[in-house]
């Protein structure tokens, strides 16, 4: 079989890409050079070249898994204590992300002449697998939707760390080399037992089919046991840099379904909203810190609407409180799927009398 028509080998070969990006970016010292190296190097074999690379479903689950895990070791006793501050943060989140929705749905529906039902999951601050699943339920445009959210995230990621750098003056650089010049010593039986609890959280995702459930499950597990102690190690760097490569590698290649003028047009009004919405979660965060007396740069990072994965790989990269950042997103991803179906169903009928 040829890399082009058998799945491993050529999830494999995406690997392999996004390892060379990671490193790429690693040794020039670019920020999180996982995730964007993955990403980039995929995206531009994919509109470069005939090779159009592209990772089996699962293989993203399993990183999932491990993103969970890791964003769960931020979950610990002490971090609880103070959970109760983050409830005014919380509701400011749940406010902006209503408005950001609503303003990505106006631009999309007037600029993007999208259908409403198209411009509305175009527009979810978040939640891209549930996003998409009722998206085809709804009988939208799915290759709009996906393609909006991924510009919007690659915008995301892209913008976060240089705004970050500037708000808190986090040297990327040291960033980079600290998860591996100070990663903690394995120790077999207690990264046995969290590798063991990974494993029990990927086999419940299996059979609990509910929306991001391999990334929340063993989120869970893994707050769960840190935060009474019974955990206390973390996921080894380099399975963290196979997973953010996974992930990074995973939005690169979605660039391999669409052409150069699908690119221009709906992502490059998506990157712009992105932008837009970038700034309007850093204004935000900077209102809500001194009411909670927090750090501007993981309310912003817990406020910008792209992916709970990617995002939370940031958060995790760059050591900017994980925990808080990925309740914010846990909740905005329950959110959505609470509210969009309703929503949907709200606007299917003004669509079709428009049509009539």
């Amino acid at each position: 079989m040829t890399l082009t028509t058998n799945p491993a080998l050529r999830g494999l070969m995406t690997l392999a890409i996004g390892a060379g990006g990671g490193l790429l970016f690693f040794w020039l010292n670019l920020p999180l050079p996982w995730v964007l190296g993955s990403m980039f190097a995929n995206a531009l074999l994919a509109q470069a070249t005939p090779f159009q690379p592209k990772l089996p479903p699962a293989w993203r689950g399993y990183a999932m898994i491990a993103i969970g895990t890791m964003l769960g070791t931020g979950f610990t006793h002490d971090v609880i204590v103070r959970a109760h501050s983050w409830i005014p943060s919380l509701i400011a989140m749940c406010l902006l992300s209503l408005i950001f929705c609503l303003g990505a749905y106006w631009v999309f529906k007037r600029w993007g002449q999208m259908d409403r039902s198209t411009a509305l999951f175009a527009a979810m601050p978040g939640g891209l697998s549930v996003v998409t699943m009722l998206a085809e339920e709804h009988k939208t445009e799915v290759n709009r939707v996906v393609l909006c959210h991924t510009a919007r995230i690659v915008v995301l990621l892209v913008t976060a760390p240089i705004l970050i750098q500037m708000i808190s003056g986090i040297d990327l650089t040291e960033a980079n080399r600290a998860s591996f010049a100070e990663a903690e010593p394995l120790d077999p039986l207690r990264h046995g037992a969290m590798a063991a609890v990974a494993v029990a959280c990927w086999w419940l995702g299996q059979r609990f089919r509910f929306p991001s459930a391999q990334l929340l499950i063993p989120l869970f597990a893994s707050a769960a046991l840190h935060m009474t102690g019974v955990l206390t190690v973390h996921v080894p760097p380099l399975l963290s840099a196979a997973a953010q490569i996974v992930i990074g590698g995973s939005v690169g290649a979605r660039f391999a379904s669409y052409t150069l003028r699908q690119i221009t047009r709906d992502g490059g009004l998506a990157a712009g909203v992105g932008v837009v919405l970038a700034l309007g979660s850093l204004a935000g965060a900077y209102a809500v810190a001194p009411l909670i007396d927090a750090p501007a740069a993981p309310l912003f990072l817990a406020y910008l609407p792209g992916g709970a994965p990617e995002l939370g790989v940031v958060a995790l990269a760059l050591a900017i409180d994980p925990a808080m950042v990925a309740a914010h997103h846990v909740l905005r991803v329950f959110l959505i799927v609470a509210a969009l179906p309703f929503a949907a169903s709200w606007i299917k009928p003004k669509e079709q009398a428009e049509e009539g």
